[in-house]
């Protein structure tokens, strides 16, 4: 969930009052010093810096501060983090990890096996107050022999378990006896990360500096400065007139940063797809063979090339960007004759209008994405053309953020976005298995519900066979075709720009918003 977009004013307001108070800047127009504070400006700011109540899409932020008991590297495979090592059982129902000696958290306080057990047990008792319980609810004990050995007992195998242990760690000392939604904790957190938050204002900044404890060393830049800039015109000109150092852009801006040479554009694949998810909740949306047609109703290839400008590529399911890919599980194409095909199946016939029209009710809903992200208003925009265009009776209406966080269970369809490039799980236990519907308080905003589906989910999580793995993915993908939750559109890729004197970034698949970018800055100078 994002915070609500400030004025543009307001932000300039905000933004003068920063600048003047850390002095950040390239050297532009702002007369900053070139190798002192870095300031990177983007669109989207979470309600929490809390790890354990982000739903896998880590913001930049959080994942400074923060570090769990692994980690990923450049490949997105699991390296060590907090832990030096661990063992797994030859049932797989034990993992028993050996934490680095002398950890401390930020405040000084060392960390111990009982912060891990701590963190553990609060994620899985949380429920629905925190979306990654479900990642613990295998877990049946944590035991922890000394201060730097750890294990987690499980009920069941848990194939994703090295995965979700990168969570961030929770301190104990300061959480103890508090719910883990605690707010002042999730404004002002302490964690174990190369960078510790050093001051924060709701709507404008972030400022980080480094931690002297971290374990792989002091990081080089002096500060990191992250800006709230939800408007994307807003933030190109802060970066045009040197006001931040680094932002996320925008494909319609790419051309104007590239001829900036005290820019550099880092351009990276993402996991992070679009699609047009459904509310379930609403009638209109029960038949599958409507949900099936208006996935062949859209050009996909035309979203590429017209509104990404060719910084994306055709999406088909949840799981492209996966080894887990199963061939030919999305059938999806743009088909217009498989669209009167299906709609005709299903009982409908065009009126007047040229809408498909069924007991003289058309197939009408409103489309709504956040007002503020001048990517998914042009997605939604397209998509409402190409769907009225094939008889859909669409209604554009983008709504501002703060709306929508309200209003997540009234919305009818939404330009929605996800994907992570890590363990499959993180990519669809959330957004489909019917037990995380969101009026569970789980993260399947369109309350989807499908038995097939879950079972498949469920077969996966349960096993670490590669193939058996694969057989339930494809078994997943073969059932989301056939009953489909979504249209989907197209996968990102993501674009920063950066001062070209900046060493360090490493490219990298990245997550939802293009998340991750920051996986490495503990090495980053300028």
């Amino acid at each position: 969930m994002q915070k609500p977009a400030l004025a543009l004013g307001a932000l300039a307001a905000a933004a003068t009052t920063l600048l003047a108070a850390t002095g950040c800047g390239t050297g532009g127009s702002s007369g900053g010093r070139t190798g002192g504070t870095f300031t990177y400006a983007l669109g989207d700011e979470p309600d929490t810096f809390n790890p354990a109540l982000q739903d896998e899409h880590t913001d930049p932020v959080t994942e400074l501060v923060f570090r769990g008991l692994t980690r990923h590297d450049a490949a997105n495979r699991v390296v060590p983090g907090l832990a030096s090592s661990w063992r797994v059982s030859k049932d797989e129902k034990e993992y028993t990890f050996t934490l680095r000696p002398g950890l401390t958290w930020h405040d000084g306080k060392p960390i111990t096996s009982r912060d891990v057990r701590f963190t553990v047990e609060a994620m899985k008792g949380a429920g629905a107050d925190a979306p990654l319980s479900r990642n613990f609810t295998a877990v049946s004990s944590v035991d922890t022999p000394d201060d730097t050995t750890v294990t987690l007992k499980l009920g069941k195998p848990f194939a994703p378990l090295l995965d979700v242990v990168s969570a961030g760690l929770l301190p104990e000392h300061l959480l103890k006896g508090k719910k883990i939604t605690d707010a002042g904790f999730g404004q002002r957190p302490v964690g174990a990360g190369p960078f510790r938050l050093t001051g924060y204002k709701p709507g404008q900044y972030a400022e980080l500096e480094p931690f002297d404890g971290y374990y792989e060393g002091r990081p080089k830049l002096p500060k990191i400065v992250v800006k709230y800039v939800p408007d994307d015109t807003a933030r190109l000109i802060q970066l045009k007139n040197g006001e931040v150092d680094g932002a996320h852009v925008q494909p319609q801006q790419l051309a104007k940063v590239r001829g900036d040479g005290r820019l550099r554009v880092e351009t990276y694949p993402t996991a992070d797809y679009r699609a047009l998810m459904f509310n379930f909740k609403k009638p209109v949306f029960a038949d599958r063979r409507i949900r099936q047609a208006m996935n062949h109703a859209v050009d996909r290839d035309a979203f590429v090339k017209s509104v990404l400008l060719g910084q994306g590529t055709p999406a088909t399911g949840p799981l492209d960007e996966s080894p887990y890919k199963a061939p030919g599980a999305a059938p999806f194409t743009h088909d217009p004759a498989k669209v009167d095909e299906l709609m005709k199946t299903a009982g409908y016939a065009k009126n007047a209008q040229n809408l498909w029209a069924k007991d003289g009710k058309t197939v009408r809903f409103e489309l709504s994405t956040f007002a503020e992200d001048s990517s998914r208003v042009a997605i939604l925009n397209v998509a409402a053309t190409q769907l009225k265009a094939k008889g859909f009776d669409v209604v554009p209406n983008p709504r501002p953020r703060d709306w929508v966080r309200k209003h997540w269970g009234d919305l009818e369809a939404f330009v929605v976005g996800w994907g992570t490039p890590y363990d499959p799980d993180t990519s669809v236990y959330g957004p489909f298995h019917s037990s995380q519907a969101l009026d569970k308080g789980g993260s399947n905003y369109g309350t989807y519900s499908n038995p097939d589906v879950d079972k498949a989910l469920d077969r996966a999580r349960d096993t670490s066979d590669p193939a058996e793995r694969k057989a339930a993915y494809a078994d997943f993908q073969k059932a989301l075709a056939e009953d489909p939750p979504f249209v989907w559109i197209s996968y990102l890729r993501t674009a920063n720009a950066v001062p070209a004197a900046l060493k360090g970034p490493a490219r990298r698949t990245l997550g939802h918003h293009g998340y991750g970018f920051f996986w490495n800055a503990e090495k980053w100078s300028w």
